[in-house]
């Protein structure tokens, strides 16, 4: 989820549960929603380390638990009554198990029990960019203000605490939009897995969720030997084609293709590609072998996207294996 949407979906939370916090806790609220995102930097260090570090150590239940700590301790000498009843402590935690639950509901796997499992789950329901949801907690935010404001110039007072009734109901329309998902979402990986494709049976299916319309899903099919890209309709029970399957063959098995599913770069990249494809390409020394995750090309976030890059000599032995980032992802 984008880094905006978490800030605002921190500052809702806080006006629905933690209303009569302080503005200096309100900030700390705010940046325990978003600090698990710090992890993007680490794709300055390279491919190898941004695939095995982003989305696990910060958006897990450990870090979460070690930032509340922080606040506990940031500001344990400014409350006289015990810190563990204190607003910011509870509300940073929550903030941050918010943080990670937006981001189990995307494609991208989230490590929540790093370190110990390197597991990671991804309910595949919300994009990275996500307008609706984003209204929904912008609208949750600023109309309750707005009312204040046409409140206070006739003379009204409320003295009910600042937003939270509007930040209640904009997390009950989040909810009830976030279910409809979740519908939407299994009639379409239902209806994928009961038709063949390329006339073959389904062997697993996955439906990604589009950012422009909750009924829009950019779905993969993978059978015996093919890999088929196919956007659905889901509207309720009814489940269409929007457009017809993008095959792949999967390429023969070979010595070049099995050496290089062996060599060091593809067992790191393999280990978090949910749809791996391979392509092997002869060449005047040897063969040159990629393999990308087509989960890549049906998603929307783009912007560092990483494959696997093997050659081989003429006897099929590895001379170069190494993770490198697709520079025309935003292309694709």
């Amino acid at each position: 989820m984008d880094l905006l949407t978490h800030g605002v979906a921190s500052f809702a939370l806080q006006r629905a549960f933690f209303p009569k916090t302080l503005w200096r806790d309100v900030l700390a609220i705010v940046a325990a929603g978003v600090v698990a995102d710090v992890d993007w930097f680490s794709a300055a260090l390279g491919p190898g380390n941004y695939l095995r570090w982003h989305r696990s150590a910060t958006h897990s239940f450990v870090f979460v638990g070690a930032f509340a700590l922080v606040v506990f301790l940031l500001f344990r000498v400014k409350r006289q009554s015990p810190e563990w009843q204190s607003p910011p402590v509870w509300a940073a935690a929550f903030a941050g198990l918010l943080h990670l639950a937006l981001d189990t509901c995307q494609p991208n796997g989230v490590a929540l029990l790093w370190p110990f499992s390197s597991r990671r789950f991804a309910l595949d329901v919300l994009p990275y960019l996500e307008p609706w949801l984003l209204t929904i907690l912008v609208a949750a935010v600023l109309l309750p203000e707005l009312f204040r404001l046409v409140g206070e110039e006739i003379g009204s007072r409320n003295k009910a605490p600042r937003g939270r009734s509007g930040a209640i109901v904009g997390f009950a329309f989040a909810a009830l939009y976030l279910g409809m998902r979740f519908l939407l979402h299994g009639n379409a990986v239902a209806s994928l897995g009961a038709h063949t494709v390329a006339g073959e049976t389904p062997r697993r299916e996955a439906a990604f969720p589009d950012s422009s319309s909750p009924f829009l899903w950019h779905s993969i099919v993978e059978t015996e030997s093919t890999l088929n890209l196919i956007t659905v309709r889901s509207s309720g029970g009814d489940v269409s084609d929007v457009s017809g399957p993008t095959t792949w063959h999967k390429p023969e098995a070979s010595p070049m293709l099995s050496t290089a599913q062996n060599s060091s770069a593809a067992i790191a990249f393999i280990k978090f590609a949910r749809f791996p494809k391979a392509t092997v390409e002869k060449e005047t020394e040897g063969y040159s072998v990629e393999i990308q995750d087509l989960t890549n090309q049906v998603t929307e976030e783009k912007s560092r996207v990483i494959f696997a890059d093997i050659n081989l000599d003429k006897n099929s032995k590895v001379i170069s294996s190494e993770l490198q980032w697709q520079k025309d992802a935003g292309k694709r």
